[in-house]
């Protein structure tokens, strides 16, 4: 008997394991990201033998936006072509094999050029296209791409304007993908080509059935066998099927459809419990294997009710999240697997079940995250403000959908396909002899839109996020969609936020049968402004609170509210915004970095199903007040009672009500130990916060230093977070003391202060954009000696403005506002007209020495010639 050798039994084993057709991968997919060459020109190179050897080196994902979008003190970012080359290094044969390049995202506008050929090109900036290259391809390893991407406006192009940035580049991530000549139809429309449906769910059984087509490139016609493989969330099989199929030849496309297979006691997919089964799904003919796929799916049901909200699985869910962009700051959005599947976590952690992703199909990422932690998610479209009149751009918009749906139909976590947001808020802006054509227009396409959403999956449900604006009503739209999804502001932008749920309930009331869901809902914040006094629009860490507080109130005691989703997640880019931190939207419950505003805290202790609390306040750690003031300190928490400790010392219990409790303090100069404690089941849960504070006198009792910066007509305080100083919300003058004579805030269109993006400065931007008008000065009962007094003043654009295209400070002759500034009766401006001196927008900061005398402290004058006076800011500091 022959024996065979241990180096014998080793080469079997591997050759089993290259040939045998149950093990084998015979599909491959690999990412091409890193080293390419990239210029960003206008003018199109040599398509056959481009000249690449200047061009810089970049790894994809890559935007060329990333930089030029920040506050670099000027409006605009690069909307262009950008052309991307590379040679591929792999040994092809497009004899044997098909080869494809799948694109997850490029925008908006891409065309593929393989050795001077052009394969393909692919039209939209967020859905994944793919291109089959095999016919451009040489045999062997001499191979080159060339790729061109141009995120110029397009007409023809969603979105036509948003309040986000349009990046431009290959900004996801780019495969190559290996077929044989036959494989599962992955042209279709960017999808894999297989769809799974389970049209029969309950605990004892659910049904599964599959869909989708074949490709086959070979000449000759053939009978092929699919087979599928269903395993559990454990990775064990739990059932198989096996199906025929006869497939022409000749590049052809065959549809197939699995409909008998099912799973007996199915884990169901939910937030708690987000069990995921996976299909391997493989083409064979006779013994062998040609194609093979694998596809994660959930087992779930959903449906909505008018009265009383969203069910899963049966049960009452109110859905809570928050909506989420795609950028990072200095990256655009060219980020990572991980920064993607991080915000996620982020949601996650805060108790959120819901996100709705605006205002685009968004990275494979995070599809594939929010089915892996129990996310329930709303994509959407980037139909965004406005549509055009164009047969080009409805056939886009229309093809959109489409490659949405089929590129994501299989992630359990998706419930709602949307297709249009606040349609109509460009309407204002269009020539009223077109205007009615555009409200036809619009309508038209919306209901293209359905039909195409019911027809490509009619088991989700179809929504439409609409904005305060009668014309949803008066034209209909409204009625399209199964679910209205409502982008509200009330206390922000209009109203009180009072009137969030009266205007909710009123139509509530008047559409009885509809799904009502708030899409948005929220406020700015800038973590550098306080106020104990916040009001609308001053962009406050505690007007974001108090705000957020009463929405989510007024959300959760309604219950035929389905879901609400805070807008936003995080603070993203919006280039031609000019809030306080101007190139921004900063609506977002984190910083743009990621840094948590406390807002955050709020939402941990009302959505968290475990014990949790925080002391709120850990974005003012750094505080100046009046010594004789008390300051809050506030804690969010879903227990009942939290006592809270200063320095050791107990300053109480206090009931939670609506998630929060707020002690007034007495702060003492320099640091403030806080501990936050609160008592669950026996169990001690608490928080420390160190603050530090610098108490300023209100009245002067001949202190040695004195150093007051005042943020003048601001009902605020504004941090400098650089210089590690704060600037005190103004305050009226008193006897001894210090503070304006008189005059008032300024306002525009009711909001404090102007919004306007001050010139040539960055973090000071905030700080000159709130003044104090109509006063004849300052004053500082200060004692005799030699002071520092800073002046600053800003000439800002009259108009209400939320966003900026082209000049920002467009020429003026002046001769509007002119006035004299005089210290201890010194000029220091004659006849001043800062709008012909130096025009709209730029700052002006003033250092003057003066001696304080005869116990007469020091008196700022500022005294009208023409109009009204108006200053910034004003510090004063002893020498």
């Amino acid at each position: 008997m022959n024996t065979i050798s241990l180096k014998q039994i080793f080469l079997l084993v591997i050759l089993v394991c290259i040939y045998h057709p149950a093990i084998s991968q015979i599909r491959s997919k690999t990412s091409i990201n890193s080293l390419w060459r990239f210029q960003k020109q206008q003018a199109i190179p040599s398509i056959s033998n481009p000249n690449t050897s200047d061009w810089e080196i970049v790894n994809l994902p890559h935007t060329w936006n990333d930089k030029d979008v920040l506050d670099d003190g000027n409006r605009g970012y690069y909307r262009g072509k950008g052309f991307y080359f590379k040679k591929l290094h792999k040994s092809f044969t497009p004899q044997i094999k098909n080869y494809f390049l799948h694109f997850e995202g490029a925008n908006q506008y891409a065309e593929v050029y393989v050795n001077g050929q052009k394969a393909g090109e692919h039209i939209g900036g967020y859905s994944a296209f793919t291109i089959d290259i095999t016919s451009y391809l040489n045999k062997g390893k001499q191979n080159e791409l060339l790729v061109m991407v141009d995120n110029t406006h397009n007409v023809n192009i969603p979105p036509l304007s948003a309040d986000f940035t349009f990046f431009g580049g290959i900004y996801r991530d780019l495969f190559l993908i290996e077929t044989s000549k036959i494989h599962f139809n992955i042209l279709d429309h960017g999808s894999k080509g297989i769809f799974v449906d389970t049209p029969l769910v309950n605990s004892q059984k659910a049904s599964v059935a599959i869909k989708g087509s074949i490709r086959n490139t070979l000449k000759k016609q053939g009978e092929y066998t699919i087979q599928c493989k269903i395993y559990s969330p454990d990775g064990i099989l739990v059932t198989k099927n096996i199906s025929t199929l006869e497939c022409k030849g000749g590049d052809t496309i065959t549809p197939f459809r699995i409909s008998d297979i099912n799973i007996t006691n199915p884990l169901l997919w939910s937030p708690d419990s987000p069990h995921l089964y996976k299909l391997e799904i493989s083409i064979s003919n006779k013994e062998n294997i040609v194609d093979d796929e694998y596809i994660k799916f959930g087992i779930r049901t959903f449906s909505f009710d008018a009265d009383s909200g969203f069910f899963l699985n049966g049960k009452p869910l109110k859905l809570m999240g928050a909506n989420r962009h795609q950028d990072y700051p200095s990256m655009g959005n060219a980020l990572s697997d991980d920064q993607h599947r991080s915000d996620l976590k982020l949601l996650k952690d805060m108790g959120g079940n819901f996100i709705r992703l605006a205002h685009y199909p968004q990275d494979p990422a995070i599809l594939e995250e929010a089915d892996r932690i129990g996310l329930l998610v709303w994509e959407e479209t980037p139909l965004v403000n406005e549509v055009s009149l164009s047969k080009d751009h409805n056939k886009n918009s229309e093809v959109m959908l489409k490659e949405m749906i089929r590129q994501h139909y299989n992630h359990p976590s998706i419930i709602i396909w949307g297709y249009m947001n606040e349609i109509y808020w460009a309407h204002r802006f269009i020539d009223e002899k077109i205007v009615d054509r555009h409200t036809e227009a619009t309508l038209g396409l919306a209901r293209r839109l359905e039909n195409i959403a019911r027809t490509e999956d009619p088991k989700r449900y179809t929504g439409m996020a609409l904005h305060r604006y009668p014309l949803y009503e008066e034209s209909g739209i409204d009625k399209i969609p199964q679910i209205v999804g409502w982008n509200l502001y009330h206390g922000w932008y209009y109203d009180t936020y009072g009137d969030f749920g009266k205007y909710l309930d009123q139509q509530h009331e008047k559409y009885p049968g509809r799904i009502h869901m708030v899409s948005e809902f929220g406020a700015g914040s800038d973590p550098r402004f306080h106020s104990i006094k916040p009001e609308r629009f001053d962009f406050t860490i505690e007007g974001h609170k108090r705000m957020m507080e009463s929405y989510l109130k007024q959300i959760l005691e309604r219950p035929y509210i389905a879901g609400a989703s805070v807008w936003n997640l995080i603070d993203f880019s919006s280039e031609r915004r000019i809030d306080p931190n101007p190139h921004m939207n900063n609506k977002g419950l984190m910083s743009a970095d990621r840094t948590p505003k406390d807002v955050l805290f709020l939402f941990q202790a009302a959505l968290s199903k475990t014990p949790y609390l925080k002391i709120a306040e850990t974005n003012w750690t750094n505080r100046a007040g009046l010594k004789s003031n008390k300051l809050p300190v506030q804690v969010y928490s879903n227990l009942d009672e939290i006592e809270l400790f200063q320095d050791g010392i107990s300053l109480g219990r206090k009931k939670i009500n609506n998630h929060s409790a707020i002690w007034e303090i007495n702060f003492k100069d320099e640091q403030n130990q806080f501990k936050a404690e609160g008592y669950s089941e026996e169990k001690i849960f608490s928080d420390l916060l160190n603050i530090n504070y610098k108490g300023v006198p209100k009245i002067f009792n001949n202190e040695n230093h004195i150093d007051i910066s005042i943020n003048a007509g601001s009902n605020h305080s504004f941090y400098d977070d650089k210089g590690k100083n704060t600037w005190l919300a103004d305050k009226k003058y008193e006897k001894g003391g210090w503070g304006y004579l008189d005059g008032e805030p300024l306002y525009v269109s009711n909001k404090i202060g102007t919004k306007e993006d001050i010139l040539t400065i960055n973090g000071f931007i905030g700080l000159y954009q709130t003044m104090r008008k109509n006063t004849s000065g300052y004053r500082f009962d200060v004692k005799d000696g030699w002071y520092e007094v800073e002046l600053l003043f800003v000439e800002h654009y009259p108009k209400s403005r939320r966003f900026v295209d082209g000049v920002e400070s467009p020429k003026h002759n002046g001769q509007e506002r002119i006035f004299d500034v005089n210290i201890n009766k010194k000029s220091i401006f004659k006849n001043w007209d800062i709008l012909k001196d130096y025009g709209y927008n730029y700052p002006i900061k003033k250092k003057v020495q003066v001696k304080a005398t005869n116990n007469s402290g020091v008196y700022v004058q500022l005294k009208a010639i023409k109009g009204e006076t108006r200053i910034s800011g004003i510090r004063i500091r002893s020498l």
